[in-house]
């Protein structure tokens, strides 16, 4: 007796689902376009700083500011939660969620994770000048525009696709 096995549309399934995906990127962080924000006689105003150099320094750190990491830390706390759910895209996919939606959701959830840290940390504390410059004690967060700018794009085969 021989077994035969049978395809009954999983290999074109797999196949369509492979060139909705091939080279699909989520980045999740700051994007180039914003600019930083300082305040002004209490006022909130614009600078002409790109507001993914203010992140790079926090992130990195420089000569007076201490490394305050909240993209690569983020990344590394979740890491095997965010493999999870690409992992998850890939059965979305195939249990008929669109690739956008599940893509999108993926974006969405790594975009919250990345806030979330701005907002808890833990960080290196602020120097008490900053803290009487700026009126608190929070690191990261001053205007807020650092943590509303962090989004996602989604990019198909190295595109942006928004």
């Amino acid at each position: 007796m021989s077994v035969q096995d049978i395809d009954l549309g999983y290999s074109k399934i797999m196949n369509a689902f492979r060139h909705d995906l091939n080279g699909t990127v989520v980045a999740a962080g700051v994007q180039a376009e914003d600019k930083a924000a300082k305040r002004k006689k209490g006022k909130v105003v614009n600078t002409d700083i790109p507001l993914v150099v203010v992140a790079a320094v926090h992130e990195f750190g420089s000569a007076n500011i201490p490394q305050r990491s909240f993209l690569r830390s983020t990344y590394d706390e979740n890491k095997s939660r965010i493999e999870t759910m690409a992992e998850n895209v890939v059965a979305g996919t195939i249990k008929n969620i669109s690739t956008d939606a599940a893509v999108n959701q993926l974006g969405n959830v790594m975009q919250g994770m990345i806030q979330k840290k701005i907002v808890n940390g833990p960080f290196t504390p602020l120097k008490p000048a900053t803290i009487k410059r700026k009126g608190s004690s929070k690191p990261l967060i001053d205007t807020g525009r650092l943590r509303q700018s962090i989004r996602y794009v989604v990019m198909k085969g190295g595109n942006n696709d928004e």
